[in-house]
């Protein structure tokens, strides 16, 4: 994510949309670097985990920079099923690591 992004539906709609883009329509395990990111809209977080935004990931890791970040991306990931295997990390190493595992 860019620095300093806000990203609401719309974002998360084109991301999704040109990962698929990429990867012609073939899921993939996801490492999401959001230590840049400033919010993110209930709307974006809801469309992240359903069925659109499933078929591009296998797994996702996502690497956040803070413990606060930890608390709230935990919350988030409890309020609700996620679709593809979804985890958090405070290191790319240890995301890596998690998504090999995933493979």
């Amino acid at each position: 994510m860019r620095a300093g992004c806000q990203m609401d539906v719309a974002d998360a709609r084109e991301n999704v949309a040109t990962i698929s883009k990429l990867l012609e329509g073939r899921a993939a395990l996801l490492l999401v670097d959001m230590r840049g990111m400033r919010s993110q809209t209930r709307a974006a977080r809801q469309y992240l985990k359903g069925p659109e935004a499933e078929h591009v990931a296998r797994a996702v890791a996502l690497l956040i920079g803070s413990p606060v970040s930890r608390v709230l991306g935990n919350f988030f990931l409890r309020l609700g099923a996620h679709r593809v295997p979804t985890a958090l990390f405070t290191t790319e190493d240890q995301a890596v690591a998690w998504l090999m595992e995933q493979a």
